[in-house]
C-alpha cells in the first residue's frame, strides 16, 4: 500500500472511531435513555372490600411504546385489575378483595420491568365489632322445628366490643305453646362476631324463653338483616338501632300485622292523641278468606320502658276481644309489634305518617316496587309475589306495571301485566288496590296504608328511599303482608349488598321452610357472587358460608325488572329461578319463580340492600 492509501484508510478509521463514541466533527451521540414510569391517575386511598377504583401510569423514554403491567401485593389476596396490562397512560379498573387490609399497587414499565412505580390501597372492612353500638330493635317471624309459627321482638344492648350488657323481648312458639313477656335478657361477653364483609353472629339468652343464635349481614351501623340460625326455628327479620326510645305512636300511623298460625291479617291507619289513645282510624282484616273492608279502628297505649318496650290495643269490631301487643320501638316513627294475648299471634310493624298525615291524595301513590307474602289455601302452602306499577291519580289506575306471583301451584305467572287496575288513596292515608284479574293469578284486592314520605320502611334510619306504605292481601284464597316503596328511575345494581330471604319448598306436603342471609356483589352488569348462612332445619340443616352466584337479565320490555338463575352451593346445589325488582340503587326486590308443578320449586321473598 502506498502512502497515500494509508493516510485515507487511516482517516476513515479514525473518523468510524470518533463516529461510534460520540466524537469527530465537534459533535456526539446520546445512548438511549432509560425509561421511568410515573403513577398519574392515583387510586382511592381507601376503598371498601371488593370496591373498584381506576388508576393510570405514564411511561416516557419507552421508544418501543410497550406500556404498562399492573399487579399489587400481599399476592393472592390483594384483588385484581382489568385490564393487567396498559398503554402509557390508560386506565386500569383496580377491584379491592373481599378481606382488609393494606394493598400495594405496582404499575410495571413493560419494556423494563425493573421500572416501577407503587401506590397504597387501604381496604376496609364493611362492619367491624364496634359498627354495632347502643341498643337495638330485632325482630324475626318463621317457624320452629316442629312446624309451627314462631316470633321475637326486643331489644338488646350492644357495647361495641362483641358483648351484649342487656335488653328485653316478646316470644311466642306454638309448638310449645310458650308466650313470654318482658323477657330480660341476659349479659354476655363475647356474643356478637362479625366478619370484613359485615356477615356475623349474636347469640342472645334471654331468661325464660330458649337461646337465639341470629346470623345477620350489616348494611349500615344502624340497621342488620338477621334470621335465626339454630335447631330451633327458621326465622327472618332485621335488627335496627333506636334512635328514639321514648317515642310513642303520635299523630296518624299505617300498620300491617300477619297471624301464621291462624291465617290472618289486620291492618289499617288509625291516629294517636299523642298520649294514650288512638282515637280513630280506618282498617282491614281477613281470616281465612274472610275479608271485612274499611272499618273503625281504635285502641289505646302506653309508653316504652327502659328498653323501649310499651304496649298497644287495637279493637277491630269484628272481633270480641281487643288485641294486644307489645311494641318495641325503633324511631320516633318506627315500631315493631308482636301479639301477648295468645288469642292472635298477629305479628308485624306500625309506621308514622308525618306532617303527611290526614292530606294523603291519589297522588302520593306513585310509581313503585312492591313485594308480598304469605299463606296460601289456608294451611296448605305459601305464596309470594312483587312487582312495579306506575299511577295516573286523574284515573286512579295503574298506566304500566307488572308482577311476578308463585302460589305453588306449578303456574307462577311471569311479568303479569297490573296495567289499567285501580286505586283508592284516601286522605288519612288508608287505600286499595282492585286488579282485574287475569294476569295476576287469584289475587285482587290489596289494602294499602300509606307512611311519611320521608321514612323508609325497610331501613327506617335511613331517610334516602323513602316513602311507600305497607300493605295488606285481602282475598278469598290468599291473606299476606308486604310493602310498598317508590321506585328510582335509573337505577343500578352494583357493589356490595346484604341479601335476605324467607320461603319455602315442598309446599304440597305442608311447607319445609328456609331462611338465608349473607353478602354479595353484584358486577352491574350480569353476575352475582356471594357468600350467606343457609337455615334448612328440616333438610340439610344449618349450612354456614356456603357460596352464592347467580347471572341475570334485565327486561328490556319492563325496565326495573330482572331475571336470574341464582346456584346456592349445598352438599347438593340448589339451583333457583328469581325475578327481581329494582326500586332504586340501595334496594331490590326478589321473588322465587321455580315451581314446575303443583306443590313443588321455591316460594320465597326476599330483598337486597346495598350495604353502606
Amino acid at each position: 500500500m502506498n502512502r497515500k492509501a494509508l493516510l485515507i484508510t487511516l482517516a476513515c478509521t479514525v473518523a468510524t472511531f470518533l463516529s461510534a463514541c460520540g466524537g469527530g466533527g465537534g459533535g456526539h451521540t446520546t445512548p438511549p435513555a432509560t425509561p421511568t414510569i410515573s403513577i398519574t391517575t392515583a387510586p382511592a386511598a381507601m376503598l371498601e372490600i371488593n370496591g373498584t377504583t381506576t388508576a393510570a401510569a405514564t411511561v416516557a423514554n419507552d421508544s418501543t411504546n410497550a406500556g404498562v403491567d399492573w399487579t399489587c401485593t400481599p399476592t393472592g389476596t390483594c384483588g385484581s385489575f382489568n385490564p393487567t396490562h396498559t398503554a402509557s397512560g390508560a386506565s386500569t379498573t383496580y377491584t379491592a378483595p373481599a378481606t382488609a387490609g393494606a394493598v400495594t399497587i405496582t404499575a410495571d414499565a413493560t419494556a423494563m420491568s425493573s421500572v416501577t412505580a407503587n401506590a397504597t390501597v387501604t381496604v376496609n372492612p364493611i362492619a367491624t365489632a364496634s359498627s354495632l353500638t347502643g341498643t337495638y330493635t330485632f325482630y324475626a317471624n318463621g317457624w320452629d322445628s316442629g312446624v309451627a309459627p314462631i316470633s321475637v321482638t326486643g331489644s338488646v344492648t350492644l357495647d361495641g366490643m362483641g358483648n351484649i350488657t342487656g335488653g328485653e323481648q316478646d316470644y311466642f312458639d306454638l309448638t310449645s305453646g310458650s308466650i313470654f313477656t318482658a323477657d330480660p335478657i341476659t349479659a354476655a361477653t363475647g356474643a356478637v362476631t362479625i366478619g370484613d364483609d359485615g356477615r356475623g353472629s349474636i347469640t342472645i339468652t334471654p331468661t325464660s324463653a330458649p337461646a337465639e343464635t341470629l346470623s345477620f349481614t350489616v348494611v349500615n351501623n344502624n340497621h342488620a338483616l338477621i334470621i335465626e340460625f339454630d335447631a330451633n326455628a327458621t326465622t327472618a327479620g332485621s335488627l335496627d338501632l333506636q334512635t328514639a326510645p321514648t317515642s310513642v305512636p303520635s299523630g296518624g300511623n299505617a300498620f300491617a300485622l300477619h297471624d301464621a298460625a291462624d291465617a290472618f291479617v289486620f291492618g289499617g291507619v288509625v291516629t294517636s292523641d299523642n298520649t294514650s289513645t288512638f282515637t280513630t282510624g280506618e282498617g282491614d282484616d281477613d281470616l281465612q278468606g274472610a275479608p271485612d273492608f274499611d272499618f273503625l279502628v281504635t285502641g289505646s297505649f302506653t309508653a316504652p320502658d327502659a328498653s323501649g318496650r310499651g304496649t298497644v290495643t287495637f279493637i277491630d269490631p269484628n272481633f270480641a276481644s281487643p288485641f294486644a301487643f307489645a311494641y318495641y320501638v325503633v324511631g320516633p316513627e318506627a315500631f315493631r309489634l308482636i301479639a301477648t294475648d295468645g288469642e292472635t299471634f298477629l305479628t308485624g310493624s306500625m309506621y308514622g305518617q308525618g306532617t303527611t298525615a290526614g292530606s294523603f291524595a291519589a297522588a302520593s301513590l306513585g310509581t313503585s316496587v312492591f313485594g308480598q307474602n304469605g299463606d296460601e289455601g289456608f294451611g296448605l302452602g305459601f305464596y309470594a309475589a312483587a312487582g312495579q306499577f306506575a299511577t295516573d291519580p286523574t284515573t286512579l289506575t295503574f298506566t304500566s306495571g307488572v308482577t311476578d306471583i308463585n302460589e305453588a301451584d306449578g303456574v307462577p305467572v311471569l311479568a303479569g301485566a297490573l296495567t289499567g287496575d285501580t286505586y283508592t288513596v284516601n286522605a288519612d292515608g288508608y287505600g286499595s288496590v282492585q286488579l282485574l284479574g287475569g294476569t295476576t293469578d287469584t289475587l285482587a284486592n290489596f289494602g294499602f296504608y300509606l307512611v311519611d314520605p320521608t321514612l323508609n320502611v325497610i331501613d327506617p334510619n335511613n331517610t334516602a328511599g323513602a316513602g311507600g306504605a305497607v300493605m295488606l292481601d285481602l282475598d278469598t284464597s290468599t291473606v299476606g303482608v308486604g310493602f310498598v316503596v317508590p321506585q328510582a328511575a335509573s337505577a343500578t345494581f352494583a357493589g356490595n349488598y346484604a341479601i335476605i330471604k324467607d320461603g319455602a319448598y315442598n309446599t304440597g306436603a305442608g311447607g319445609e321452610n328456609f331462611d338465608l342471609v349473607g353478602q354479595v356483589v353484584s358486577d352491574g352488569v350480569s353476575m352475582i357472587t356471594g357468600t350467606v348462612d343457609y337455615n334448612d332445619i328440616y333438610g340439610t340443616g344449618l349450612n354456614p358460608s356456603i357460596t352464592l352466584s347467580g347471572t341475570y337479565t334485565l327486561d328490556t320490555t319492563n325496565p326495573g325488572r330482572s331475571t336470574s338463575t341464582v346456584t346456592i352451593g349445598t352438599a347438593t346445589p340448589l339451583v333457583d329461578a328469581i325475578s327481581s325488582y329494582t326500586a332504586s340503587s340501595s334496594l331490590v326486590v326478589d321473588v322465587n319463580m321455580d315451581s314446575s308443578a303443583a306443590g313443588l320449586g321455591v316460594v320465597g321473598l326476599g330483598t337486597l340492600q346495598q350495604q353502606q
